[in-house]
Formats: C-alpha cells, structure tokens, sequence
C-alpha cells in the first residue's frame, strides 16, 4: 500500500464493512435476507452496496420481529447467488470488517463455496474482537453496547445497513486511536485483534 500521506498503512486501506441479516444463526442451515456493505478508505465512505436477498424459505416469525423483514418483502428479491457477483465486485481485495465477523464471514464463505465453488479470499478483521482488547472494561461487547459508549445511534438496528453503518463508524474511532498509539500497520491490527499485540 502507498504511504505517502504518512499516514501508514491503515489509512490507505480499504476496508468493507458488512453485515448480513439471516434466516438463523447456522450457516449450513439457514440462509441470508439481506446484505449490505460499505467500503472506506482513510475514514471515508468511498462506495455502498445493499440488498434484500430472497433466502428461498420462509422467515422464522422471531427473525421477522427482529429485523422487520418479511417473506413479502423478499419474494419478488434475487437470490444471493444472483447477488453475490455484484456484492464481490464492490468488496474488491478490501479487508472485510465486521462486528461478529465468525458469523457473516461464515454465511458469505457457504454462500460462495455453493454458488462459486471458491473460497472468501480477503482478509478478515472482527471489531467485537477488538472490542475486547480496546474496552475490556466494558459489560458486553455487543454492537448495541459498544455503540452505545461511542453516543452513536444506530438507525434501521438489525437491519444490515443500518448496522454496517454503525460498525463503520466503530472502526473508525478504532483506527484513529490505535493511529495516535503507532498502530499503523495491517499485521499489527491482526495481532492486537487476536489478543498478541498490548499497546502498553
């Protein structure tokens, strides 16, 4: 990545920030409703990508209470293997950020495996994760939580805009931070996700 800004290299990095709305909570057996996805550049929104996906299934009644997403809406919607073309063209080799990342990473790469036969080739990186090591003092890390100390209101909760756009700030406040803590690399950022890297 170029550095000439000096700004280091998470600043020239393009991160996609997704979130997913799904059928449940297993990726072998549930199916996606919605996905939506923004890339930033320098803490910059640069490009967006949303849409209702039909999971072909009905929609258990108390996801339909959580996200407001009905089987009405989604019929007449494409299904993700007719999405995802378009969604992985958005994401290019950006660096995919999200709040539980194990859970949306997990129904993209089903969802590819089945429709493409490959594998999610970018770079992953869960801001739950870093959560915990940034604000361990916190009760929960859940997105509503950390939002929450941040004074950030999420508009549209559980609804994959609503809450990519909430991460994304998020990542945001993690970033200018971990900056001004001389966290400037793409590896350092994994090493602290993972818990192998103290600020000190």
């Amino acid at each position: 990545m170029p550095q000439s800004d000096g700004q280091g290299e998470l600043h020239n990095t393009e991160f996609a920030v997704v979130d997913l709305e799904t059928t449940g909570g297993s990726p072998e057996e549930e199916k996606i409703t919605e996905v939506a996805t923004c890339i930033t550049r320098g803490g910059e929104i640069v490009r967006t990508f949303e849409h209702l996906v039909n999971p072909e299934r009905p929609i258990p009644p108390f996801v339909r209470r959580l996200t407001g997403i009905t089987g009405e809406m989604v019929a007449e919607q494409p299904t993700i293997a007719e999405i995802l073309p378009d969604f992985l063209d958005v994401v290019g080799k950006a660096v995919i950020v999200a709040h539980h990342a194990d859970f949306d990473t997990g129904f993209l790469r089903k969802a590819i495996r089945t429709a493409m036969n490959r594998d999610l080739p970018n770079g992953v990186i869960c801001t739950r994760r870093l959560g915990q090591q940034l604000l361990p003092w916190l009760p929960s890390h859940s997105l509503s939580t950390i939002a929450d100390f941040f004074g950030i209101a999420i508009r549209n909760r559980h609804r994959a805009m609503g809450d990519a756009l909430a991460t994304t700030k998020i990542m945001n406040i993690y970033l200018r931070y971990l900056h001004h803590r001389g966290i400037n690399e793409l590896k350092q950022l994994h090493l602290l996700e993972r818990g192998q890297l103290s600020l000190g």
